[in-house]
């Protein structure tokens, strides 16, 4: 990169070798890599909590105060840093776990700090491991004294031991941002940015580091976001633009016996939501441009019925179809539920898995490899470079959202074009589809083949345990089962699973004594899993102690009742997840909530939410709204574009300006011929996403 902005921040006035070091670390090497070095937060007076009025929350806070004194307290086989901070209206403990003793030696009683994290309750209201500002200096006295809004920036160890905090920080910022002020030009026309409402980048930027008041900042963040947006957008264009070329596909030209047996093998008649959006993928099947659909469907609503029949579709024109699924329990299902319709219809299935005996691996192989084999299911096994295809046509992938586009690009490359079918049993919102999947078409079921669902979803307290544990005795003494799903302890599997261990032996040995109870964890073998769930649908075992594990792939019809403990650590849409396991005969069922004995605002909201409906698009858009577009879908896709500053609920209609924007750009100037600048800024920032686009 030419000019100033291509510097090395070891020339700016207050950085040097060693603090650029520092900054490298974290990906700021160059002048630009500094300006875009966003704060983290804001210190505002307006918006700073007094200790009085901290309550739990599941977003952060900002408490400003004294320190009062700083205590490291020795344990076994840990220690921590205890540090008090009162304001004139109480007292809040900070604690921290790790870095001890660096914050000793920074915190010392007496300095004025921001001290900004998630509350949360233990033997009293505190922030664990939260950011720290300290404001003792000069400056930032004077800035929180008027009342001026101040950036505050992320940190982190290596910072912060060569003196790079927020304030620190800021005055490299400023003295970046004086060096390349006239090198910020705007790459987006005009009146691109005109029809956003939104000022030009230089504008922007600077207000972003120091802001002047609430519409300033307000409107340079959403220049920000508008051009992240845009950029995506764009991307996707070029992606549907590169994926629906001419004579790119491979049409299925028939409806024949194949597709008709396997209707008249099903046990059941399809619902009229099944036979509208079958017309929809039959539409895309005939044509030579590759299909490119996402599927989404409330929790036994049809959808690997829908599959089914697109992949008799693909067989009654001879090719082969590949169902690709996150776990070898689902994998395992869906190969057990398919088999015997898929061999009234005279098809071959094979299933492809991780730990297969050398010899069943082999007939697999060849089986898929020659084409005897008409549909394929596995895991990601299926990706794997010895698993070839004679001639594949469809791509089905269940639950996308656990696979990335590159995933799903290894497997599509597995034939010439073959048309892609994804499907997905969390309601996605409008906004998220548009942001996350721009340029699949998509096909939603709302209805369920058995009728409506009948899950009562009731709230209870911990005083209730033993009334609920009753309750589910008699449930399994009535021939019926019931899941306990164990809380979410922290992100750790392997906590998870110890503490799901633990409740399992407490239960088995205590209250469920009488009954055979199962167990049921992300960590056993696949054949432990599966062993498991086949007792527990025969009934052998009517009582099944799990983690979340079952959120995916468990489909048991006899059960009955679900005991959510720790309720609180669930989000919406994996709450609607989990209750979807049961009731699925159309009998009724019951869901208990069990939250913790403290739960934020936020929790109960939730927890209000999920007991007032049973329709899973609306509590999507109410998970949405709760937690934002980047915790939505909960497993990082790799390979997939992600939004870092933009919300999709909250910065709709920057989305669809930015939307129509990019597709009508790239229609009549494919190349970006017209906006050379636009597309410079393109190919310099986003050149390593075009992958994204390769990978249809």
């Amino acid at each position: 990169m030419e000019g100033e902005l291509g510097r090395s921040v070891q020339f700016l006035t207050g950085i040097g070798p060693i603090r650029a070091e520092a900054l490298a670390k974290i990906g700021v090497r160059t002048v630009e890599d500094l300006i875009h070095h966003f704060p983290r937060g804001y210190l505002d007076r307006r918006h700073i909590v007094p200790i009085k009025d901290v309550q739990l929350t599941e977003r952060e806070i900002t408490i400003v105060g004294k320190i009062a004194f700083a205590e490291l307290v020795r344990g076994r086989q840990s220690h921590r840093l205890i540090v008090g901070v009162e304001d004139g209206t109480g007292y809040l403990q900070c604690v921290w776990f790790q870095g001890t003793s660096y914050w000793q030696r920074a915190l010392k009683p007496g300095l004025t700090v921001a001290a900004s994290g998630v509350v949360r309750y233990y033997d009293g209201y505190q922030l664990a491991h939260p950011a720290i500002d300290i404001l003792s200096e000069d400056d930032d006295d004077r800035l929180y004294q008027t009342g001026q809004i101040v950036s505050l920036y992320p940190s982190n160890l290596f910072l912060r031991k060569v003196g790079l905090d927020s304030r620190a920080i800021r005055r490299c910022i400023h003295a970046g941002l004086a060096l390349v002020r006239r090198e910020l030009k705007d790459p987006f026309p005009i009146e691109f940015l005109q029809a956003a409402h939104v000022p030009e980048y230089a504008q922007a930027i600077a207000a972003i580091h120091f802001p002047q008041d609430d519409d300033g900042l307000r409107a340079a963040w959403n220049r920000i976001k508008y051009e992240e947006l845009f950029f995506f957008q764009l991307l996707f264009a070029l992606r549907r633009r590169a994926v629906r070329a001419p004579d790119r596909g491979l049409p299925f030209e028939k409806v024949g016996d194949i597709t008709r047996k396997i209707l008249a093998a099903l046990p059941f008649k399809l619902t009229e939501g099944q036979k509208t959006v079958l017309h929809e993928i039959r539409q895309d099947l005939e044509s030579f441009v590759p299909m490119q659909r996402l599927l989404q469907g409330e929790v036994g609503s049809g959808k690997t019925t829908v599959a089914l029949l697109a992949m008799a579709m693909a067989a009654d024109s001879g090719y082969q179809s590949a169902l690709m699924a996150p776990t070898e329990l689902l994998a395992q299902q869906h190969a057990n539920n398919l088999l015997p319709i898929v061999e009234a219809a005279g098809l071959q299935l094979r299933l492809v898995r991780g730990k297969q005996s050398t010899q069943e691996r082999r007939e697999i192989l060849s089986a898929t490899a020659d084409g005897e084999a008409q549909i394929v299911v596995g895991t990601h096994a299926l990706l794997e470079e010895k698993v070839k295809f004679q001639r594949l046509g469809l791509v089905v992938i269940d639950e996308q959202h656990r696979f990335g586009v590159v995933q799903r690009t290894l497997l599509r490359e597995k034939g010439p074009m073959p048309h892609l079918l994804l499907m997905t049993a969390t309601p996605i919102p409008r906004t998220l589809t548009l942001s996350h999947f721009g340029d699949l078409d998509v096909s939603i079921l709302r209805e369920l083949p058995a009728g409506k669902r009948q899950v009562k979803t009731v709230l209870r307290t911990g005083a209730e345990h033993d009334k609920i544990y009753h309750f589910i005795i008699e449930t399994a003494q009535k021939g019926d089962r019931a899941f306990i799903l164990c809380p979410l302890v922290e992100e750790s599997e392997k906590i998870d699973t110890e503490a799901a261990i633990e409740y399992h032996a407490r239960v088995q040995a205590g209250v469920f004594r009488d009954f055979k109870v199962g167990l049921l964890h992300g960590r056993q073998k696949p054949e432990e899993k599966s062993a498991t769930l086949t007792k527990f649908r025969s009934g052998e075992i009517k009582i099944l102690v799990a983690t979340p594990v079952v959120e995916v792939g468990v489909d048991v019809p006899d059960a009955t009742v679900m005991l959510i403990e720790g309720a609180e650590r669930f989000g919406l849409s994996q709450l609607h997840q989990l209750r979807g396991r049961i009731g699925r005969k159309g009998q009724q069922a019951f869901c208990i909530l069990l939250p913790g004995p403290h739960i934020s605002e936020e929790a109960q909201v939730r927890m209000d939410a999920i007991c007032s409906t049973d329709d899973g698009f609306e509590l999507a858009e109410r998970d949405l709204a709760l937690r934002g577009g980047g915790e939505f879908f909960g497993t990082r896709q790799h390979g997939e574009i992600e939004l870092r500053w933009a919300n999709p609920e909250q910065d709709q209609m920057l989305l669809f300006i930015a939307r129509e924007q990019a597709f009508s750009l790239i229609e009549r100037d494919p190349q970006l011929q017209t906006v050379s600048e636009l597309r410079a800024h393109f190919m310099r920032r986003h050149a390593h996403r075009l992958q994204f686009v390769a990978a249809g």
